[in-house]
């Protein structure tokens, strides 16, 4: 068996390999993707808060497997009292489906008036991402870390790599990036 040993674990290697290069061209095409919407995930923001009348509270391009791609916003409304889901295509900006989201989930870690008060916005903090990163925005969330409100923001490069930020929400600074 300890003659095999170094045929095995070339095989292994060579497993994890072909998984990394699956995995960076799966990231590659999702970023180029991303790059030929003709609508940006901060223009589908936009979109969605103009349609539910308040702010987004997290938005993301959903890429899934051969079916197309779409942006998924949710957008608290300005009376704090609902939050809805907006599914909006990435080549027209229109609104594919509508539908409540879970309200509880988001509100018990955080308040509807420390989102609304925020002197940054989701969408700055998703412009400051990008500038900082040079690439497009995948995902962006709102959340809270003690007081502080933070945006995590990911952003992805045609090349296949990406990277995650926090955005304070008080100042519009990156807070951390990886």
């Amino acid at each position: 068996m300890k003659r095999n040993s170094p045929l095995v674990l070339a095989a292994v290697a060579s497993v994890f390999a072909m998984g990394a290069a699956q995995a960076s061209d799966s990231a590659r095409h999702e970023a180029q993707a991303i790059e030929k919407a003709k609508i940006s995930l901060t223009e589908a923001i936009h979109i969605a808060e103009r349609q539910g009348n308040g702010q987004a509270t997290s938005a993301e391009y959903e890429f899934k497997n051969g079916n197309p791609a779409y942006y998924e916003v949710n957008v608290l409304r300005n009376d704090g009292h609902k939050l809805t889901k907006y599914e909006l295509s990435p080549s027209t900006g229109a609104v594919k489906e509508k539908s409540d989201a879970n309200f509880e989930k988001l509100f018990t870690r955080l308040k509807p008036t420390a989102i609304q008060n925020a002197p940054t916005s989701l969408t700055r903090a998703i412009s400051t991402a990008e500038t900082r990163t040079g690439g497009k925005a995948k995902e962006a969330e709102v959340k809270r870390d003690g007081d502080q409100l933070l945006y995590k923001v990911e952003v992805v490069k045609l090349d296949g790599t990406s990277s995650k930020l926090e955005i304070n929400g008080s100042d519009g600074k990156v807070a951390s990036a990886d």
